[in-house]
């Protein structure tokens, strides 16, 4: 787990050429915007009313176009209260685009949606491991076993995160009296954020003078390129890792110019259960809001840095 660590809070201008991001805790739902934004997406109107106990808003729907298969939809669900992420949801579902009984689809769509989720598959246990699957467990699958696929697939990576995907490629159709069971072609990918609010510790104002002194010092050595000075606020594991050339263009991309001011600190947990503290800073003299830019910068529990990420934010047009 600690190499997904590393893939998204490294040194980096942008981790958002990727299709999906699993690090529900430690991303926004900005930056799961600003992702969907770089891949091209269109965002859609939420035309249904998702009713939510949990505390959440309607969520924000975005369209991504893909060859052989039908196009995706992600949803974002996230909190009224600070927009903290509660899940997101990736559907790639016939039935969101042609409404019509028997629906059925060539042998050749339903052999390019099977191998979507097993290539999703493949590639999300190499990060997480093996998961748990059931197979055939539809009222489907008893009815035509043969001619259909139903596999779904969970990884509980700790008790706060929980990914969960399920495929169903059917033609089989029904029509008895009033009941209908119509072809289906849909997989559907969920990222959970299960953790418990009481299961995060605050972060006192100590905590937060401390780490304020070392980002100020850290800032410094990055402006005077002092190399060996800079590495020495970085951890173990992101000395593994980093080249001179990473840090030079994460230079490049902060303005040391410019003052910063802090707009949001907060305690974060990682894909293994660790605590780490995450810093939001923006410019001083931006008053957009939200920020044109801001800089994340993470630590862990012996304040050295695990993290640090100049975003640039979408502007709505």
């Amino acid at each position: 787990m600690k190499n997904i660590i590393l893939g998204f809070l490294f040194i980096s201008t942008s981790i958002f050429g990727q299709e999906f991001n699993f690090d529900i805790h430690n991303t926004s739902l900005t930056e799961y915007f600003k992702m969907e934004e770089n891949l091209g997406s269109k965002k859609i109107p939420t035309t249904s009313n998702h009713v939510s106990f949990g505390g959440n808003a309607q969520p924000i729907k975005y369209l991504r176009k893909e060859k052989k298969i039908p196009d995706l939809t992600a949803f974002y669900f996230f909190k009224k209260a600070d927009s903290t992420m509660s899940y997101v949801l990736y559907e790639w579902d016939v039935s969101n685009f042609e409404k019509q009984d028997n629906n059925q689809k060539s042998e050749k769509f339903q052999k390019a949606l099977i191998a979507k989720y097993k290539g999703l598959k493949k590639d999300i246990s190499k990060d997480f491991g093996q998961p748990k699957v059931k197979k055939n467990y539809s009222n489907i699958s008893r009815l035509d076993s043969i001619n259909t696929f139903v596999e779904s697939s969970t990884w509980k990576l700790n008790n706060n995160t929980e990914i969960e995907m399920y495929a169903t490629v059917s033609n089989y159709y029904e029509k008895k009296g009033t009941t209908t069971i119509n072809p289906v072609h849909r997989i559907r990918l969920y990222i959970r954020n299960q953790s418990k609010e009481k299961e995060i510790p605050k972060l006192d104002g100590k905590k937060l003078a401390e780490l304020e002194k070392v980002k100020i010092d850290f800032f410094n050595a990055l402006k005077s390129k002092d190399l060996p000075k800079l590495k020495e606020f970085l951890s173990d594991l992101i000395l593994e890792k980093v080249t001179d050339e990473q840090i030079n263009i994460l230079i490049d991309n902060i303005n040391f110019e410019k003052q910063t001011e802090l707009i949001y600190s907060g305690v974060q947990i990682g894909f293994n259960g660790s605590m780490f503290t995450l810093l939001e800073y923006k410019y001083s003299d931006d008053s957009s809001n939200p920020p044109n830019e801001i800089i994340k910068l993470i630590f862990n529990d012996n304040n050295k840095v695990v993290g640090i990420q100049p975003i640039k934010l979408p502007r709505s047009h």
